[in-house]
Parts: C-alpha cells; structure tokens; sequence
C-alpha cells in the first residue's frame, strides 16, 4: 500500500513537471509561476521526489517491516486512542481552535497584518466602505480626475460619477465589515477555517456514517495542509469559499427541506463572495446528480435558484449604482459593469486570449498545489480518482467540482498571481481532503488490524511531518516575500507631505503599492505615475511637495527589482520632476 501510494506519488511529480518546461521559456523569469516554482515550490517537491524514489528502491518486504514496526507503536493505548478518539467531536473543535489560533497569530507574524495582493487590498476597501453602511464611496470634486492614479487597479467608478468601488462581488468585504463593528476584523479568516474544519468533518460523517474514521482524518489533512492555514492569515476570499462550500455541502447532505433552504441561502452568499464562478463549479456536479437520480422537483429547485442567483449578481453593480441613485441622486455619466451580455464580453476576451502556455502555467499551479498540502493528499487523489468516478453520487461529485474548477482555470485564467499554494482551487480543498481519505480508507480497510493500526501511523506520520517541517518552511518563506512590501507600504504611509507618488519602474509588482482609502480620508495620498499627466502634474506641485518613491527606495527595502531592458525604459520621472520645479522629498530617512 505505501509503496503504491509514492509510486503515485513519482508518476504526478514527473508529469507536471514535463508540462511545466513549457512556461519558462514563454513566460520569463520574471513570471510570478516561475518565481515562486523556482524559490518555494522546488525545494519541496525535490524532497517527495526522494521520498518517493527511496521508497520505490526497497525491497519488497519492506513495507511488511514498516507495517510491523508500526503496529507495536499503534498497539500502545496512547496510540489507540490518538488514531481512533472516542469522542471525535471534541477532538475535531479543538483542532479547528488551534487552526483559527494559528491563523490569527500568524496574520501578524507572518505578514505583519499586510494585504500584499490587490485582492486582498480591495477585500479590505470594499469592507470600509460597507462598514459606513454604503454601497460605494463618494469621492470629492477635487479628486474625481485623479480616480485613475489614486486607484490604478481592480476599481470601478462611473465616469465622472465621483464613486468608486473595487470590481469584485461584496459578501468577503461584507464579512469583514461586520468584523469591524467588533474591532476585529482579522479574526474573520480565521473564525472561517474553523468553520471549515468542523464542516469538514461533518460532511465526512454524512457521506460515510459506516466509516467515521474518513472525517476525522479528513478534517486531519485540511488543518495540516499549508495552504490553508497560511491563507487563513490573509483577507482572501478563498478561505471564506472552501468555508461556505462545506457547509452548503453538510446541509445539502442533511436532506431535510429547511437544510435545503438553508444551503441556497448558503449558496446565494458563496456565489457573491468575490467572484461569481468559483461556487457554481463546486455545486453542479452535485445537481447534475440530482437530475441523474430522477429527483425531479430538488433538482428544479436548485437549478432555478441558482439561475437567479446567478443572474442577481451579473447585475450587482448596477443593482448598487440604481440604489445609489436612489438615495443621492443619480451619478453623472454612469456606465455601469454588468450584466448577462458584459460577462459574456469578458469571457468570450478570455478564451481568446488563451495559449498553449497556460498548460505550462497550469503545472506550475498544480505543483504548487501539491506541495502545500499534506503531503499525502495528492497522490491518494491521483490513486483514488478512478474508484471515486466509479462510487458515483456524492463520492463522484466531489471529484467533478475539483475537475471542472482546473478546467476552469486553464481555459480563463491560468495565471493567478500571488497566492500561497493554489488559491483558484482553494474552496475545493475540503473535497480533496474527503477524496484523500476516503481513498487511504479503501486501501486498509480489508488488512489485518495490526495492518491498519500501522496504516494509521504511517498517516500520522506524514501529518505530522507536514505540520511540524513544511508548515514553518511555507510560513518563513510566504514572510520573506511579503515582508519588504509591508515595510514599503509602512515607509509611504510615513511620508511627510500630503501626496507620494510611486514610480514603479523597475519594481516588481510596484504599481500594488498605490493604495488609498475610499473616502480618501488619510494622508498622504498615493498616486501612480503612470497614470498622472504632465498638466495635473504641475498643478500638484504648484499647491503641494510631493515624496518620490521609486526604484532606489524599493531596491533598500528588499523589494525585487529588476533593469528594463532599455527600449522600454521610461523617461527618468525625477528630472520630469525637476522640470516641472516640484518641491520633491525623498522616501525614507
């Protein structure tokens, strides 16, 4: 058994890598896949690499030795009832506890309370302004033309509407806001992964009853799993999706009529998270099982509700700018993103765009998925895929959700960006967890017990291994990148005078450094100077001193720079400066 288990193990490590040669070459060193494959990813999968060839070199008896070793060690009764607890409920809301614990402290100590991706950056604006009660944020006259430098990414504002609001769905935001109300507002990604590690749980306990063995080791893997509890330190919504698929899957799995109503509640808020396509993926494997079961009425009811839901959603945007018109007037010249028909728009450009690389980038992706997880997880998926579309219903439907989200990825967007493992996935790691477990369940079930005691072991084991060595590897490296940006973005806030503009060339992801709030109601303000014309400019300067940040200032932080190479050099943005006679300061002491 654990020989079959690392042979799987070598056979996906060698196929995702021959995809991943594809990439480098078109994408660069400087792509984000290339980077974090080559300083983060690698190192760990060369160590499942030697595991698995060690393992594969032993003799064939070896694995009766293991099993014999392992069995005297499960026989003790500290063993015994670490394996098999006899009240697995307590056991399981202890270790979401310690899980939640350690996401809180690490969203200090390991990112120093720092959103490093836009995304996470925009979850935090959007939350502000719901905070206030809002839907966008007003923003004043003086300012309207500067919406392009003040906010250079993921944000939407009406031509001269004077609102502006980020571009995703409001329900994390949302989250996070009511965190607010309580002063806690970093505890809300924690509180979800404890939600998801109870649901985990319960789920594996509706889908196998007989085998309760399944959802406690289950619950195991995903709270030992680096992805998850280092995304569970950051505002992402990813945490809250993998928390609300859970438990939309638990009461959809109670099949009562009030679980049902209760999980399209469920539903309704997952779909509206951040993006409108991760949740449906999750569930319609599990619909389409109810109209291949013949349940006619449940599965109307769920398709129509989803089709509405759906349809609420792709118009949220104009839905809050009618509602903000309501109560203040209508905006100047609004042009509202959304809709049936701006969707289809944004799809039909994704799809052209794609290329035969993102197959490269897609590897990179999922090597990256491997190695922060348990490190058992994905080769009892790879062993277990073939059983599970055999088991059919649930069991397959999980394996499905998973399917269709990759799929997803690669055909719209294979290159995600930052993220710690990988994240379009990241709701779907409670389905590989229940997949990987009731895998490794199959496997031992039909052994002797002194087998299977040792089974368990050789679990422990790896769980342990993944939480105790690769967890604190992930967190020291997920800190050394994050850190120069957050000592960057605390230099700015400093900055002396009323306005900072950051000149990014040169520095990698630089332009994530522009950040003001919603209501602007915080100096300095950051501007982009790419987005800041000559005119403006000067009119700045005319009224305010302005601090440079740029390249030399980066490069002292321990931000990555990188030279341009010189036909795309831009023009020295100091000496326009200078030009223009701004009274300039320069960032730092």
């Amino acid at each position: 058994m654990f020989k079959r288990v690392m042979s799987a193990t070598g056979l996906l490590i060698v196929v995702l890598m021959v995809f991943n040669f594809a990439d480098g070459a078109i994408n660069g060193s400087h792509s984000l896949s290339n980077v974090f494959f080559r300083a983060q990813d690698l190192p760990v999968l060369g160590a499942m690499m030697m595991l698995a060839a060690l393992s594969l070199s032993r003799a064939p008896d070896r694995d009766a030795g293991l099993a014999a070793l392992l069995s005297r060690w499960s026989a003790r009764p500290a063993m015994r009832r670490l394996v098999d607890p006899d009240r697995p409920l307590v056991w399981v809301v202890a270790l979401a506890a310690a899980c939640g614990i350690v996401g809180w402290i690490g969203t200090w100590l390991v990112f120093d309370a720092y959103p490093l991706s836009m995304d996470e950056f925009m979850a935090n604006f959007d939350a502000t302004i719901l905070a206030r009660g809002h839907m966008l944020a007003a923003v004043a006259p003086a300012w309207r033309a500067d919406l392009p430098a003040l906010g250079p990414q993921f944000l939407f504002h009406p031509d001269g509407g004077g609102y502006w609001v980020s571009s995703y769905l409001p329900v994390n935001a949302a989250l996070r806001a009511l965190g607010d109300q309580i002063g806690a507002r970093t505890l809300v990604s924690p509180l979800l992964a404890m939600i998801a590690i109870v649901a985990v749980f319960g789920v594996g306990r509706r889908l196998w009853p007989d085998r309760p063995q399944i959802a406690w080791f289950a619950a195991i893997m995903l709270a030992t799993s680096s992805q998850f509890l280092i995304t569970a330190m950051t505002p992402y919504a990813m945490t809250a999706h993998l928390a609300f698929n859970l438990v939309w899957l638990w009461l959809f799995l109670i099949n009562r009529w009030w679980s049902h109503l209760a999980a399209i509640v469920v539903g309704a808020l997952a779909c509206g998270l951040h993006q409108l396509i991760f949740h449906p993926l999750f569930v319609a494997p599990f619909i389409g099982q109810l109209w291949l079961d013949r349940r006619w009425r449940l599965a109307a009811v769920y398709t129509l509700a989803y089709a509405a839901i759906c349809l609420f959603w792709l118009d949220y945007t104009s839905f809050a700018l009618k509602t903000v018109a309501a109560v203040v007037g209508p905006s100047t010249d609004a042009n509202p993103q959304g809709g049936a028909a701006w969707v289809a728009v944004q799809v039909h450009d994704l799809l052209g765009n794609f290329k035969p690389a993102a197959i490269g980038i897609l590897a990179k992706n999922l090597i990256r998925f491997v190695t922060w997880q348990n490190l058992i997880v994905s080769p009892l998926l790879v062993v277990g895929a073939v059983g599970a579309v055999r088991a059919k219903g649930a069991t397959r439907a999980l394996l499905l959700g998973l399917a269709l989200t990759i799929i997803a990825a690669l055909s719209l967007m294979a290159y995600q960006g930052h993220g710690w493992g990988y994240r379009y996935i990241h709701g779907l790691l409670g389905s590989a967890c229940l997949l990987a477990a009731w895998t490794w369940f199959n496997m031992t079930e039909k052994t002797a017990a002194a087998d299977r005691g040792a089974a368990s072991m050789v679990f422990l084991i790896f769980s342990l291994v993944s939480a105790v060595v690769l967890f604190p590897v992930r967190s020291w490296q997920a800190h050394g990148f994050v850190h120069p940006y957050a000592a960057a973005e605390a230099e700015i806030q400093r900055a002396k005078t009323p306005i900072v503009i950051v000149d990014d060339a040169g520095i990698w992801f630089g332009v994530d450094l522009v950040r003001n709030g919603p209501y602007l109601d915080h100096r300095p303000f950051v501007l982009y100077r790419g987005l800041v014309n000559t005119s403006r400019l000067r009119d700045l300067c005319a009224r305010n001193a302005v601090t440079l940040f740029d390249r030399r200032d980066a490069e002292r932080l321990g931000v990555p720079t990188f030279t341009e190479p010189s036909a795309r050099r831009p023009l020295d943005f100091g000496r326009l400066l200078a030009d223009l006679k701004c009274q300039v300061t320069r960032s730092g002491p």
